[in-house]
C-alpha cells in the first residue's frame, strides 16, 4: 500500500514539474490572436508581444495593419483598408516593405500587401496620425505571406 502512495506521489510531482516547465517556457511567448479576438477584447491584450496576420496598407498619412482590403470605389482597381485598422509604429522592415504590391492611382504611390506581425500591442490612446487609431502595433518581426489581388 506505502509502494502504491509512493508512486502516486512520484507520478504528481512529475506532472506538476511538467506544468510548471510548460508555463515558464510559454510565458514569455507571444500569443497568437485575430483581429476579431482583438475587437471583443483590446484591453486585455494591452501592452503584451502578439502575433497576428492582416494586410498591411501603406499610404497617404496611413500605416496600417487591417483586416482586409477592398476596392475604394474611386479608380479601378484600387484597393483601401477594411474592417478593423491598427497603427503599425515605426512601420515595416524595407526589404519586406520593397516586395508590397504598388498602386499610384490616387495620387502618392500606395503599398499593400499580407503580412504576419509580431509586436507590442497598445490600445486605449491616440496613435497614428493625428491621433486618428485607438490601437497600434510596434513590430519587431514581419513576415511576408503569399497573396495575390
Amino acid at each position: 500500500m506505502n509502494r502504491k502512495y509512493a508512486l502516486s506521489g512520484i507520478l504528481l510531482i512529475a506532472i506538476s514539474v511538467l506544468a510548471l516547465g510548460y508555463l515558464a517556457l510559454n510565458r514569455g511567448r507571444p500569443q497568437e490572436v485575430t483581429f476579431d479576438q482583438l475587437s471583443a477584447n483590446p484591453d486585455r491584450y494591452r501592452g503584451k508581444s502578439l502575433v497576428i496576420e492582416g494586410f498591411y496598407f501603406h499610404g497617404w498619412e496611413t500605416i496600417v495593419l487591417c483586416e482586409g482590403l477592398e476596392p475604394s470605389g474611386l479608380a479601378e482597381g484600387h484597393l483601401v483598408p477594411k474592417g478593423e485598422t491598427i497603427w503599425v509604429e515605426g512601420g515595416i522592415p524595407r526589404d519586406v516593405f520593397e516586395a508590397l504590391h504598388r498602386q499610384e492611382m490616387m495620387g502618392p504611390e500606395e503599398r499593400f500587401g499580407k503580412i504576419r506581425v509580431k509586436g507590442r500591442y497598445e490600445h486605449g490612446g491616440e496613435y497614428g496620425h493625428l491621433g486618428g487609431f485607438s490601437s497600434q502595433i510596434v513590430p519587431s518581426e514581419v513576415e511576408m505571406l503569399q497573396w495575390s489581388p
